[in-house]
């Protein structure tokens, strides 16, 4: 198997970094093997003058486009994951980044409608993610943000989304 060309399909088809862990089970190769592999990809693609790059770090690894390049790519970004998103999908997706991790029941309580097809939706496009279950009678789902929704949104933790209160004038209005 050409480990080179299928590590690099995998990355480019998936929806964000992909952990090591899986590649590691699936090939049957030691971490060392891994890195020394995505060091030989990015070495032919600096060579061959490509637009991008495998950045990688002890867990997870993605292709990337080499940040010389940003400024020119800023006129010709491909749509978003965000874009196509309906307004019930983006309110529900507000409400999980706010409030996670959160119950299916939690986020409907606080739209006011029920909001399954929206969770559905946002799961299916890898915004959120099951996170575990809360530790009450029928264990409902609890849901988070997931790396792909802090990389679309441009942040590196949870914590650099706004404060809401900011964008009130005073706290009556809040």
């Amino acid at each position: 198997m050409n480990y080179k060309k299928v590590i690099t399909a995998i990355l480019l088809v998936s929806d964000g970094s992909v952990n090591h862990k899986y590649f590691l089970e699936n090939f049957n190769i030691s971490n060392e093997d891994l890195v020394n592999i995505f060091d030989e990809i990015n070495d032919e693609l600096k060579e061959k003058d490509y637009g991008f790059y495998i950045k990688y770090d002890d867990k997870s690894s993605d292709l990337v486009t080499l940040s010389s390049i940003s400024t020119e790519l800023a006129e010709f970004k491909p749509p978003s994951v965000l874009r196509g998103l309906s307004t019930p999908a983006l309110e529900t997706l507000s409400i999980v980044a706010y409030e996670q991790p959160v119950t299916k029941l939690k986020v409907s309580e606080i739209r006011g409608v029920e909001s399954e097809s929206s969770l559905k939706t946002l799961e299916s496009r890898g915004l959120i993610e099951k996170s575990g279950y809360l530790d009450v009678p029928g264990n409902p789902h609890l849901y988070i943000t997931t790396n792909l929704f802090l990389e679309k949104m441009d942040i590196s933790s949870i914590d650099d989304l706004p404060v809401l209160g900011d964008y009130f004038s005073n706290l009556e209005e809040e």
